[in-house]
This record gives structure tokens, sequence and C-alpha cells, in this order.
């Protein structure tokens, strides 16, 4: 669900002001030592965040992770395949953390947006500064979902890269991670293209959907990653 949607209030009686009241503040710094339980019942929880990017971005870690898994089982093999593995690895590693600081940077960016829904609106003027608030914050708030495209896109080709050197059981954690980034890449995308709505046409909401451009090759290579597996596992 894109932000817009989910802080104006459009589900029944949601409105800001009970986000801001009711809401549990959490450091962006406590995202990484959260628990599952503790995530999905904050995921759950009638706030503001974290929501459709976290969610993005957690499962873009994710696929980080089973990419260093299965590269971590082929390091050890002679050259070119231990050669590959080591470089999945190390990038792997470091896509596995940006994932993981996109989902901290989303829901500050939330939070933000939030305090503009939460801005009076009583004259004409306030109103006016309140909506022109709403649409640079939500402006603000597709950044981290953008990124993810790019860190999604890094992703797909070393699926395509561990796939080659994968074997065995270790192909179908290689699928798992292609299916992985392809729910990362196709929920960031609706989350731009929800976010930049207000400012349409201006430069940065266009450079902004220009990053999500290629999302529809992206999941096309990632299922192909993945049925290419199905079909060399069975």
């Amino acid at each position: 669900m894109g932000h817009s949607l989910l802080l104006s209030g459009a589900e029944g009686d949601r409105h800001p002001s009970q986000y801001r009241r009711r809401r549990v503040a959490a450091s962006v710094s406590e995202v990484r030592s959260w628990s599952i339980d503790a995530y999905l019942a904050r995921l759950a929880a009638r706030n503001p965040s974290p929501a459709g990017s976290a969610v993005a971005a957690l499962n873009a870690a994710q696929a980080a992770a089973l990419l260093a898994l299965v590269a971590r089982f082929r390091v050890g093999r002679d050259h070119p395949v231990g050669e590959v593995a080591r470089s999945v690895l190390g990038r792997a590693e470091e896509l596995h953390d940006a994932a993981l600081g996109l989902a901290e940077a989303d829901i500050g960016a939330v939070d933000e947006v939030a305090a503009a829904y939460a801005l009076p609106r009583g004259t004409e003027a306030e109103r006016a500064r309140r909506s022109a608030a709403i649409a640079d914050g939500l402006l603000a708030a597709a950044g981290p979902p953008a990124e993810l495209v790019r860190v999604g896109a890094e992703l797909v080709g070393l699926c395509e890269r561990m796939a080659e050197i994968g074997s065995g059981a270790l192909l179908a954690d290689v699928a798992a991670a292609a299916d992985a980034t392809a729910a990362a890449l196709s929920i960031s995308r609706t989350n731009v293209e929800a976010d930049i709505a207000p400012r349409r046409g201006t430069a940065e909401a266009e450079d902004l959907a220009a990053v999500v451009g290629p999302v529809d090759d992206l999941l096309r290579r990632a299922a192909r990653v993945r049925d290419d597996i199905r079909r060399a596992l069975g």
C-alpha cells in the first residue's frame, strides 16, 4: 500500500493524528534488532510504518542472505567457480546491509509524511501549506523504494551468476532468492508510483519514475532464473 493511502485516512476511520498519538516511537537503529515476532506485530499494528516498502526491503535482504549462503558453499571450489562465489558473496553481503538500511530509511521517511498530514488545516493558507508538505514528503518517501529497485537489479544479476555455478539443493535457494528479489522489485515500483503521483510532471518525480522503468525486464529475468532452475531440478 502506498504511503499516501496508508496515511490519508482513506480506509475506515484511520486518521493521521491517531497515528501520531498511538504510535510507539521506534528508533530506526532498532530495526535490525527486532525479532521476527516483533517485526510482524509492528507490521500489523495501526501505524504508518513499517509497511510495504519495509516488506520489500526485507525481501531484498533475505534474497541477499540466500545468495551469500549459496556462495559460501561454493567458495572452496576450483577456479572459476570459487572466484565467482567469492565475488558474489562479497557483494551479496553489501546488498544485504544496504537493504536493511533502506528499510530504516523508509520508516523515517514515512514518519515525516505522517507529520505533514498532522499539520493544521483550519485556514486556506494552512491547507495549502499542508498539501505542499504532504506532496514533498511523499516525494522524499519515494527515495528508499527507488533505491531498492537499484539493489534489486544487482540482486537479479547475482542470482543469474549463482544459477550458473550452483548445484543440487543449493539451486532451490537461488530460485528462492530470485523470487524474493522479484517481490522486492514489484512492491518497490508500486510504492514509488504511488508516492510520486502528487508531483507527476516535475523533474524529481520523472527521475524517480525512470528508476522503476526497468522493473518489468528485471522481473522477467528473475522469473527466468527460477524457471530454468525448476527445469534443471525436474
